[in-house]
């Protein structure tokens, strides 16, 4: 295995920088040039720029795939098919054949797929899942999950395939709270029945820009889901949750609320991270930086990543049920 972990990244939008801060922080591992249509991303970073895979011709170890949602397979795929390893942005895919297409096609070329829903790496939320696991909350009965953000038109008008079904795979529970309803499956699994509402009333768009969902677990536990991008002017994420032995409170992955019986607050933090509440720019690389080194150790030490294909594709999977209103 090489010293450094010898990066391309596929795509060269807003996200694309995201990764490129990151891995300059992260001594084994570097970018080695950009797979994009725009001939001027390569200049601005002075990397080597390639219009496709095909024609790249120097040496490298993996990809990170930033293309637009719907377009994530298509990468994914023909990367595993040259043997290289994929780290993929937030979500998987949109559609569930091609998500399958992708993880069986990984496993099949024996590369680690990992995926880029780096919130499971922030310390509050680490925190509260392992108390979770140990079952020290009690009984969870009701979780509350908004997630309102604003975009203005100009987000919307940035690209073709923004506020679109085919591309984009929907509006803000696919886009803006895709995190967060990754953190609702990590932390109490898939619903067993879902009821939605979805709408759009601010934007002139195909998909929705706000809408709620109501999920049934198994557990006999209620939780419901907000999202939108028409709350002005864009508010943190919060995720309150109930149990039989009081409650706590997390806005943008922090614990700002606790007073659950016989457990101490384990928080030790103090400001909060990038929250995307107006604006999709990420000024805090930490929690990617996290995610780049998992997946690196991942691929070194022949593990699965933190956040595997087959993980991550449930969070779709719990987005489509909200589009569709029926069972996951």
């Amino acid at each position: 295995m090489p010293e450094k972990i010898k990066f391309i990244i596929i795509g060269s939008g807003n996200i694309a920088n995201t990764y490129l801060t990151a891995i300059s922080h992260i001594p084994q591992a570097e970018v080695v040039g950009i797979v994009s249509r725009k001939k001027e991303s390569g200049s601005v970073h002075q990397l080597p720029i390639f219009t496709t895979l095909q024609e790249i011709d120097i040496d490298y170890d993996a990809v990170i795939v930033c293309t637009p949602n719907g377009l994530h397979h298509v990468a994914t795929i023909e990367a595993a098919e040259l043997g290289k390893h994929v780290l993929c942005e937030k979500p998987l895919d949109i559609s569930l054949t091609n998500m399958d297409k992708m993880i069986v096609t990984c496993k099949q070329q024996h590369v680690k797929l990992g995926v880029a829903y780096q919130r499971r790496h922030s310390s509050d939320n680490s925190l509260v899942k392992q108390l979770i696991d140990e079952q020290q909350l009690g009984k969870i009965f009701s979780v509350d999950l908004a997630v309102k953000n604003y975009r203005d038109a100009n987000y919307y008008n940035s690209s073709s395939y923004r506020g679109t079904y085919s591309i984009d795979g929907g509006g803000p529970f696919m886009q803006q709270a895709s995190h967060y309803i990754d953190l609702y499956y990590w932390f109490f699994g898939k619903p067993t029945q879902i009821v939605s509402k979805l709408g759009t009333f601010v934007h002139a768009i195909e998909v929705e820009d706000h809408g709620a969902a109501i999920c049934v677990h198994e557990s006999g536990m209620i939780g419901t889901i907000t999202a939108s991008t028409a709350t002005k002017p864009g508010f943190p994420a919060k995720m309150e949750i109930y149990t039989s032995k009081g409650y706590l409170i997390l806005e943008n992955d922090v614990i700002t609320h606790w007073e659950i019986e016989g457990v101490e607050n384990p928080s030790q933090q103090t400001v909060n991270t990038h929250s995307g509440s107006s604006s999709a720019v990420v000024n805090d690389t930490s929690n990617h930086e996290r995610i780049i080194a998992d997946f690196i150790e991942a691929v070194r030490t022949d593990r699965e990543p933190l956040i595997t294909g087959a993980s991550a594709k449930n969070a779709t999977e719990i987005i489509l049920a909200i589009y569709n209103n029926q069972f996951c």
